[in-house]
């Protein structure tokens, strides 16, 4: 599944990044809204650093003209960063 995602995610590489850009900082933004809803402690500051990291090593790699299957990799594991991020935050 993964590979046939990366297929297509080369295919349509210059057409996706702008839609990735999107997806990846929407779902980093809302976890970082609920991160800082009350008052932040250690933790939600350490998750912070993990959400903004992830967003951001996306970001860098695509400027950085890295190659396509690092940048699959990054946002892959980006996303999975940011969601598990926001599903500890939503579930506490």
């Amino acid at each position: 599944m993964l590979n046939n995602a990366y297929r297509y995610f080369a295919g349509s590489y210059f057409q996706l990044i702008p839609l990735t850009i999107i997806i990846q900082a929407c779902i980093g933004s809302v976890a970082v809204y609920y991160m800082l809803q009350g008052i932040p402690d250690l933790w939600d500051m350490i998750q912070l650093l993990c959400c903004v990291a992830a967003t951001t090593s996306y970001l860098g790699a695509i400027l950085a003209q890295i190659h396509v299957r690092k940048v699959f990799h990054i946002f892959i594991f980006g996303m999975i960063i940011n969601i598990l991020l926001l599903t500890i935050q939503l579930a506490g």
